[in-house]
């Protein structure tokens, strides 16, 4: 595993600052992999993280370990948490960590690696061992299957499909899209 500082420069350098968010992402994951025996998560490539935030944590996480949406390693769950699920998928292990409840909540105007320093990553978060079922649609590697959209005509992969009266559509066509035409 690469050095500590270097992780955080890295995630400093991808995200453009560094906060406290940056520094609990990056030591969470790094602590995560060495529970899991991931010793280059950076070339392991059967990890995949489930990160349950959209902040600053989850694109430190991303960078100390090398996960990406687009390789289909990095998932989002949207709790709002502060916390994320790494699974090895040679093995089968998963696990989940979040910040300790005595942990306290960091102050903007504190500069994040002194704050951090002093704790230990076992006083920082808790480890808990979860199962995770991977459907094969939702595993890394090239789609499953795609089919088009009865309505719109664009193509929906790895099962993402809605079939309303008998049409496949996109889920945007089905339910309503997040955006307007």
């Amino acid at each position: 595993m690469r050095p500590l500082e270097e992780d955080l420069q890295a995630a400093r350098a991808f995200h453009g600052h560094l906060c406290h968010g940056m520094v609990m992402g990056v030591r969470m994951a790094r602590y995560a992999c060495r529970e899991l025996g991931i010793d280059d998560p950076h070339s392991y490539r059967d990890l995949v993280v489930y990160v349950e935030m959209d902040r600053c944590a989850t694109d430190a996480v991303s960078v100390a370990t090398g996960v990406t949406l687009g390789r289909r390693r990095l998932k989002w769950v949207d709790y709002g948490k502060l916390a994320a699920t790494f699974v090895d998928l040679a093995t089968g292990r998963a696990i989940r960590l979040a910040p300790c409840p005595e942990v306290p909540h960091a102050g903007n105007d504190t500069d994040p690696l002194e704050f951090w320093n002093d704790w230990a990553d076992e006083e920082l978060f808790s480890v808990t061992p979860v199962t995770m079922v991977i459907p094969e649609e939702d595993r890394p590697g090239r789609p499953i299957r795609t089919v088009i959209c009865a309505r719109c005509g664009e193509q929906v992969q790895d099962a993402r499909e809605v079939v309303a009266n008998g049409e496949t559509l996109c889920r945007g066509c089905a339910h309503g899209a997040y955006y307007q035409v």
